[in-house]
């Protein structure tokens, strides 16, 4: 059984409790939040083949398209602020989440 958190806004304690056992959690624009809460440091520390990013379209419109519908688009801003939450490039978010949702869907 493999699983993805959708919009997961748990702790980095509960996200390890699920990706220790193979699963998923997915962040939405919620990380990007002036106030995010304990979901900067679960997306900072969770491991790198454990998350995937996601829109929640129509909902949680990352900054600065907060307060807006939510496109798939808006995914780069979420995974502009991941990276740097993680003090990693851009570039190597977008590698990392491409593959790890590659070889998830690829295995349903």
């Amino acid at each position: 059984l493999r699983a993805q958190f959708h919009c997961f806004t748990g702790t980095l304690e509960e996200a390890r409790a699920g990706t220790d056992r193979g699963h998923l959690v997915s962040f939405t624009g919620i990380v990007t939040f002036k106030n995010p809460g304990h979901m900067a440091a679960t997306a900072a520390g969770v491991n790198a083949e454990s998350f995937l990013l996601e829109t929640d379209a129509p909902y949680l419109a990352p900054v600065p398209h907060r307060g807006q519908r939510c496109e798939p688009a808006h995914t780069a801003d979420t995974a502009a602020k991941v990276a740097e939450l993680r003090g990693v490039s851009l570039e190597e978010v977008i590698a990392q989440t491409t593959a790890t949702a590659r070889g998830f869907f690829r295995g349903m």
